[in-house]
């Protein structure tokens, strides 16, 4: 199963620089389809991220949801980690009680740390270490079983195995969702909004966004074994301590790889190697060859000892989207039509898999969801409102281009800057190297950020023009205006209250009192 899932993977990869198939229409139908099956508030793609959106709809505010997936609702092919204050969103937004949400956790640790290989690189930064930052380990099989008990319990919601979208049909009344089960037996099902969370390779992502669904692809693989030699030293696994990011060796063959190491329960402990690359250079994305890296590699990231016995892969894509101009550029919804988690690609490649997204903004996104569906808010300029947009994410993200080692380039230059930052990061509060992991930075921080890294080493922003080009580098620019302007903003809100006084049950004052995070 696995395997299959793998190469599935690395097949379809190809397709984000092909012409999609067209997958919404609009209007009424031109020709007879099998009849309606069963009807829906919302009708959810995905069952993953899908599953933990529709079962907190369905929970905490009493709409009828389908979650249907073209594999199994409720089964993902990697783990996840978070911080302690982050997964306490998921008993904020409605969808679990305090104890439910520790009975996901199976492991946590007392820090963790970002260290890059630093030979021939002019600044040797040494370990970063952070606290509460991807902290708890959480079983994804245990947390979206608990989705998936909590969708169902009522009988009103549905969950969907083995069901693949062939079509949506978008109507002025509502919107009609075609799939075939099995990959023979023909649905369809009636709702009033329709959810893609597909991912990374969501055609539907692809047909609203023709020039570029994401910018950059981080293909991640690794495995949960058990029996490494147990230990302090670098190649020794220390079951109380996260290892974040970190590199190992100058980049190789076009390609900068970065390992991450987290232990699980019963001396499991998960390996992940990764890179980041344009979506153009498609060759350079594939997961199987990547496999191949992987295992001749990992003794010398982790050493097995006695007893050492692979458990499972984990393995996926994990996009990256360059903001290029003020606001999310991304088309994310049309009629009755939403775009969420990766098929959004909003949230930047270092909340790795866009969990940590995902839960931040649950409470948001499925608040504001409710909203639109009850005041029928259901076109695309209302729904392009509930997204996860954050400009601080966006200025962010720059930093996935300065991670990629492109051809031609000095092999230590994607260290040599890492280093930089770490060691800026070692000189600031902690504040700082908490946001920008958890892509939360405060404005303030970013910009004590900028100082100390030019501080160290006059002459870095001779790279900016050079990692981004003209266009980027022009955006970058424009991000952080949109940034600027959002932080001030946010700091006369709360000063004065203008979105927490007398606000009424209203769609778009909610946006806005939610974009301010006050609540």
């Amino acid at each position: 199963m696995w395997l299959e899932r793998l190469i599935e993977l690395d097949v379809n990869r190809q397709r984000l620089l092909a012409a999609p198939e067209p997958l919404i229409a609009y209007g009424p139908p031109s020709e007879t389809r099998p009849a309606i099956a069963d009807a829906f508030d919302i009708i959810i793609a995905g069952g993953c991220f899908g599953l933990i959106i529709g079962a907190t709809l369905a929970t905490r505010y009493g709409w009828r949801a389908l979650v249907f997936d073209r594999h199994q609702v409720g089964k993902t092919h990697r783990d996840w980690n978070i911080s302690r204050g982050e997964i306490q969103r998921l008993a904020e937004a409605g969808l679990f009680t305090e104890a439910e949400v520790e009975a996901c956790i199976v492991a946590e640790y007392d820090r963790g740390f970002v260290q890059f290989h630093a030979e021939r690189c002019v600044i040797d930064a040494g370990r970063l270490w952070l606290d509460d930052v991807l902290a708890l380990a959480v079983s994804s099989d245990q947390l979206l079983a608990q989705c998936r008990h909590k969708l169902l319990r009522d009988g009103r919601s549905q969950c969907l195995d083995q069901a693949t979208l062939r079509r949506v049909q978008a109507e002025e009344s509502g919107v009609t969702v075609e799939v075939t089960r099995a990959g023979r037996e023909r649905l369809r099902f009636r709702g009033r909004l329709f959810i893609d969370t597909m991912g990374t390779l969501s055609p539907i992502a692809r047909q609203l966004n023709p020039r570029e669904t994401v910018s950059y692809l981080c293909p991640t693989v690794g495995t949960i074994a058990t029996g490494f030699a147990a230990g302090s030293a670098a190649d020794e696994v220390d079951a109380r301590v996260g290892e974040i990011l970190v590199t190992t060796e100058h980049a190789q063959d076009g390609r900068q790889l970065l390992w991450e190491g987290f232990a699980g329960r019963d001396n499991e402990f998960t390996t992940y190697l990764f890179h980041y690359a344009p979506v153009a250079a498609i060759e350079r994305l594939s997961l199987l060859a990547l496999f191949e890296t992987y295992f001749e590699t990992l003794p010398s990231y982790k050493r097995p000892g006695a007893g050492f016995a692979f458990q499972r892969p984990v393995f996926g894509y994990i996009p990256g989207l360059h903001h290029v101009g003020l606001g999310p550029q991304k088309r994310t919804a049309t009629h009755r039509v939403l775009l969420l988690g990766d098929a959004a690609s909003l949230n930047s490649p270092l909340t790795f898999c866009g969990f940590g997204s995902l839960v931040r903004n649950l409470r948001r996104i499925t608040h504001l969801i409710d909203l639109a569906l009850k005041g029928n808010h259901l076109d695309e300029a209302s729904l392009r409102l509930i997204n996860a947009y954050e400009p601080g994410v966006a200025i962010m993200a720059a930093f996935t281009r300065y991670m990629v080692a492109d051809e031609g380039e000095d092999a230590k230059a994607v260290n040599e800057l890492l280093n930089i930052v770490l060691e800026a990061l070692h000189r600031l509060p902690p504040s700082a190297r908490t946001g920008l992991f958890q892509d939360c930075m405060e404005w303030s921080d970013f910009v004590k950020l900028m100082l100390q890294m030019q501080k160290l080493h006059p002459n870095i922003w001779e790279a900016v023009p050079r990692k981004l080009g003209t266009v980027y580098a022009s955006a970058w620019l424009l991000n952080f205006i949109e940034f600027s302007s959002f932080a001030l903003q946010k700091r006369l809100a709360a000063m004065t209250g203008s979105f927490g006084q007398g606000l009424r049950e209203d769609f778009y004052n909610y946006v806005n009192y939610y974009r301010y995070a006050l609540v």
